[in-house]
């Protein structure tokens, strides 16, 4: 655990840092490197992508950089520079002379380009800069001099790989001073190239346990966590998550793990049910729409106790209500199975149609609802003409409420929305955000979070942003938003008046927030992406 010191004018102030470990910066390893000197430990990775069967949270404008190259101390194992790459990260080497580090990034795209880049990292000022002048897929790298790098990159595409019978090519950049090199300076064109054969050097496996192995030496323990999808404060400083291998875990609010519930799969919604004794867990297992299965869980909160609920051949997203209700619905692609629901008991009181869903359409987690809410498409498609609907009392009727989009003369297509049910002086309402999809490029209003007059659906304020929201948790008449940028954003609920915005940092590098929960008087806690958990202070 790592307690950060509070920053002055933030949102809120970490804490405590709850799952930190050894290497936690670059989530899964593929690539372990020591430096001829012992210096530095240069690690590449991946947290993973930033999406589970029922939700995407990967949007934003700019490029994905969800790949990492961390460079550690190796005498203390604190990470010095952390690198964000839009690529695999495939090879690196340390240059045998100066403090230099040539990082080989890049992938297929699944279609016809093979994409990538050589980045060169200056280890005393942690610039990092892309050498060369075009995409290349960089797999293989060696130093064989002070002066020449050798390396192994991918031909430009499946054209070539078929003029060339392989996908790669060997080549040499020869410089007298790596000190100095300028972005894209490098001409590809201009490189000898020599057909070989294309190897794939990574190796998941291997550097994981190279890692534990040198955490061990340390006296420390490498524990490989990523994604914590769901996170909840509870009334006694615990804290409860969601990440992948771990349906659910606790710990105290002395920052010391409780308990924790294994999963084939990852944790992905946890809801804790009225009064707070324990919580309805769902997690996923697979990774594709057509061969992942849900188990849905009661579990005691006190002590980790299980309780299966449903198992079911299919994945599925769950929604409850303030009054304990659950709702189960299929995220199948492509499927059309009713949605069950259940009253507190657990007993199924009704099934209802909803329509087919997708992942990018149809999340709909409005935290606190006096009913269950859902997003269902009116049009001759599922995903078209959205409302938010909600099911009667008597769990038997669905009732359109209205359009999830807001403003009819832009008419725009709205996707994924996060949100939380509040009342107050303004009366009741559910704030949201959403991503207006309108056939234009990436526009920094096309991320937005509204405040919206329950049941009719009126839109009071809005907020534009430029990445997509995680996240929406409201504390105290403020609105807690996290975007996948690594920003925090807080908003008056009132009026939508931005009260202050940070970016997440644990141990001075950003991080990236996926949860978000809430809980008086001042407790804010967020779930990250490379598997820690930030108990926070509102600011």
């Amino acid at each position: 655990m790592n307690v950060a010191e509070p920053d002055e004018g933030a949102v809120a102030s970490v804490r405590q840092v709850l799952g930190d470990g050894p290497f936690a910066e670059v989530g899964e390893a593929c690539v372990v490197l020591t430096d001829p000197t012992g210096e530095h430990i240069a690690v590449g990775g991946s947290p993973g992508y930033l999406q589970w069967t029922g939700r995407d949270v990967g949007r934003t404008t700019g490029t994905r950089a969800w790949h990492r190259v961390g460079v550690y101390a190796a005498r203390t194992l604190r990470c010095r520079w952390l690198l964000r790459l839009r690529w695999d990260v495939n090879a690196l080497a340390f240059h045998p002379e100066r403090p230099i580090l040539a990082i080989g990034s890049g992938s297929y795209d699944g279609g016809h380009m093979f994409e990538g880049e050589l980045i060169i990292l200056d280890l005393d000022s942690g610039r990092g800069v892309s050498l060369l002048d075009r995409s290349r897929e960089v797999t293989q790298l060696r130093w064989r001099d002070g002066q020449t790098l050798e390396l192994t990159m991918s031909v430009r595409d499946d054209d070539e790989l078929e003029e060339l019978g392989t996908s790669a090519v060997a080549t040499t950049i020869t410089l007298d001073d790596w000190t100095a090199v300028r972005a894209r300076s490098v001409r590809v064109a201009d490189l000898p190239a020599t057909p070989v054969e294309g190897v794939d050097g990574t190796n998941r496996a291997t550097a994981e346990a190279a890692l534990r192995a040198i955490a061990a030496e340390a006296g420390l323990r490498r524990v490989l966590r990523s994604h914590v999808w769901a996170v909840a404060a509870l009334a006694d400083g615990r804290v409860v998550a969601g990440l992948d291998r771990v349906a659910a875990e606790c710990w105290t609010g002395a920052g010391e793990p409780l308990w924790s519930l294994p999963a084939d799969g990852t944790g992905c919604q946890i809801l804790v049910d009225p009064g707070g004794a324990t919580a309805t867990v769902n997690s996923s297992r697979g990774r594709r729409w057509d061969d992942s299965r849900a188990t849905i869980e009661r579990v005691g909160l006190a002590d980790g106790s299980r309780e299966p609920l449903h198992v079911l051949g299919h994945s599925a997203v769950i929604t409850t209500d303030d009054g304990g209700r659950l709702a189960v619905r299929d995220t199948s692609h492509g499927a059309h199975r009713p949605t069950l629901v259940f009253d507190p008991s657990g007993a199924l009181v009704a099934e209802v149609q909803l329509g087919g869903y997708d992942l990018f359409n149809h999340f709909l987690d409005i935290r606190r609802a006096p009913t269950l809410l859902f997003l269902k498409g009116m049009g001759q498609q599922s995903y078209e003409d959205k409302w938010v609907v909600a099911l009667d009392p008597a769990g038997q009727v669905i009732e359109r409420l209205f359009p999830l989009e807001w403003d009819a003369d832009r008419g725009g297509h709205i996707r994924d929305s996060p949100g939380v049910f509040i009342s107050d002086a303004e009366g009741d309402a559910v704030i949201h955000a959403s991503i207006v999809h309108n056939g234009l490029p990436s526009l920094p209003a096309n991320v937005q979070v509204v405040r919206r007059s329950y049941p009719d659906g009126r839109a009071q304020w809005t907020h534009a942003a430029i990445h997509q929201v995680t996240a929406v948790d409201a504390l105290d008449g403020i609105v807690y938003v996290s975007l996948n940028s690594g920003e925090l954003l807080a908003l008056r609920a009132t009026d939508g008046h931005v009260l202050g915005q940070q970016k997440l940092m644990v141990n001075g590098h950003p991080v990236v927030p996926l949860s978000l929960g809430t809980h008086p008087p001042d407790t804010v806690v967020i779930g990250t992406l490379d598997g820690r958990i930030l108990v926070c202070q509102t600011g």
